[in-house]
């Protein structure tokens, strides 16, 4: 494979939408390739900030906060890209990986100190005039401290990375865009989805989570740290290989964002607990005696509430697992020619186009029946006369063409069956517009900032010309990206203004 070969970073971010879908072998490069193209860009900006080398402590003070800025983007991305090395290892052989998380481990633990220093810093700043006096007075001495490091630490920054990074970046990267494999004459070539590596990966991860909660209890105040600490690494992890599909399915953002308020107060906590042990080391006992206060006052908020829940931690956990394993289904039944089958187009707008606005629309609820392989959805609809129409439905296989089997069914059917939607509902107003023999359906959806444009085909790879009222509106086609499914952006009951009188 040549340089010429290697996966650019538009490439990338074009397959990254439909990345759960794709085999697990392509999906962990596409991934993996994607922070490290994302650490690469950091880097760029962390060596522009420092502007050849110039001493930073004679610089004006947005170019230090441009620096802080650029290492921090650094090592998130270093810290995904570890991730998904260490979560992917097996499905990335072949790619010189355990070589790179080598040289990445370095440049982890050779950005640490200046991380850790440029948190220091910003806290003593912002809460130093909250400290009583004889702690702010050394928390003052403390930040000049820091300051004056300043040069030293950026210079051993870019040292570290001329030296782990920039010499693996290149083959790295074209290891990553592509792979061999062999399949037996015979034998099935069937390949597990990348969103069912992540759910297994995500179901492993819930074990070790609950074990860790668990065995919080029975620690004692010097042993607790430790533990708490290494809980911390466990939802790091998670969130990394989690970020880039947390929109993929509302059940995965909402166990991102616990496990990111959960690290969040662990990380407040560790920060303070380290600045205190600075502190301690430097004599500075009344800072240290407040930080350790800051510290505490984290582990407590952490454990009365985010981990008070085990089972609720848990289930959000599954959820998400659940979530990933719903679209690979979803996406892996083949179509079947005798069934009935529904060929549409999806389309993101900007917003409403005024001719559609204009058609009186056709309020709508929607909720699915919870399942893994089948997922049956309800629908209530009120069009622009009255009419009420209550409708049964199963979709199977890919949004461009899939097998849909509907029917209308009877209120009390219905309503029997509606409570059981509860935890996947989505509300929205259709506006439909006939321009030529399509029937576009613009969709304003009630609970978001979101309107989507179908139109349905007759066959699979037929085109459709958007017409010139609707085409200043569309951000991009969107048809084959799960995140857009009106089953995956489904959400509790709750969370869904209901536009129709309720069933029930």
């Amino acid at each position: 494979m040549t340089a010429d070969a290697t996966l650019t970073a538009d490439e990338v971010n074009r397959l990254l939408p439909g990345v759960l879908l794709r085999p697990a072998v392509e999906g962990a490069r596409i991934v993996t390739l994607h922070w490290l193209l994302q650490l690469q860009q950091a880097r760029g900006e962390w060596s522009h900030a420092l502007q050849d080398g110039e001493l930073l402590s004679s610089a004006p003070e947005d170019r230090h906060r441009e620096a802080v800025a650029a290492l921090h983007r650094a090592r998130v991305a270093l810290r995904r890209l570890r991730a998904s090395c260490k979560e992917h290892r097996d499905l990335l052989q072949g790619s010189h990986v355990r070589r790179a998380l080598r040289s990445l481990d370095r440049l982890q633990r050779a950005t640490n100190v200046a991380r850790d220093a440029d948190v220091q810093h910003d806290w003593l700043e912002a809460e130093s005039d909250s400290l009583p006096a004889e702690a702010r007075e050394q928390a003052n001495g403390a930040r000049a401290r820091l300051s004056e490091g300043v040069d030293v630490r950026r210079r051993r920054v870019s040292v570290a990375m001329r030296r782990h990074l920039d010499p693996i970046v290149e083959r790295f990267a074209e290891d990553l865009s592509g792979y061999r494999t062999t399949v037996r004459v015979g034998e099935s070539a069937a390949q597990l989805a990348f969103a069912d590596h992540l759910a297994t990966r995500l179901e492993a991860g819930v074990t070790r989570v609950r074990e860790e909660l668990d065995a919080l209890g029975a620690l004692d105040a010097e042993a607790l740290p430790a533990a708490l600490h290494h809980l911390r690494i466990q939802l790091k992890r998670q969130r990394a290989v989690l970020a880039p599909h947390t929109t993929a399915h509302a059940a995965i953002g909402a166990w991102y964002s616990m496990a990111t308020r959960g690290q969040d107060l662990l990380g407040a906590m560790r920060d303070a607990a380290v600045l205190a042990a600075q502190a301690r080391y430097e004599s500075s006992d009344a800072l240290a005696y407040a930080l350790d206060g800051v510290a505490l006052a984290h582990q407590e908020a952490f454990l009365g509430g985010w981990a008070a829940d085990h089972e609720l931690v848990a289930r959000a956990q599954m959820a998400a697992a659940a979530a990933l394993r719903t679209l690979s289904a979803a996406q892996r039944e083949p179509a079947v020619e005798s069934l009935p089958m529904e060929f549409e187009r999806k389309y993101l707008l900007s917003a409403c186009p005024p001719e559609a606005a204009g058609v009186s629309p056709t309020e709508i609820a929607q909720g699915w029946i919870p399942g893994t392989t089948l997922r049956e959805r309800l629908r209530h609809a009120i069009a622009p006369d009255g009419r009420e129409r209550f409708t049964r439905t199963i979709k199977l296989g890919p949004a461009q063409a899939r097998i849909e089997i509907e029917e209308d069914t009877e209120r009390a059917l219905f309503e029997a069956l509606w409570p059981m939607t509860v935890s996947a509902r989505i509300a929205k107003r259709r506006h439909v517009v006939r321009h030529g023999d399509r029937r576009w359906e613009i969709d304003v959806f009630l609970d978001r900032e979101l309107v989507l444009a179908e139109v349905e085909l007759t066959q699979e790879h037929e085109t459709a010309e958007v017409p010139a009222w609707l085409a200043p509106y569309v951000i991009r086609d969107v048809t084959g990206e799960p995140a857009y499914l009106n089953a995956v952006m489904a959400r509790p009951a709750t969370e869904v203004p209901h536009p129709l009188p309720p069933p029930v």
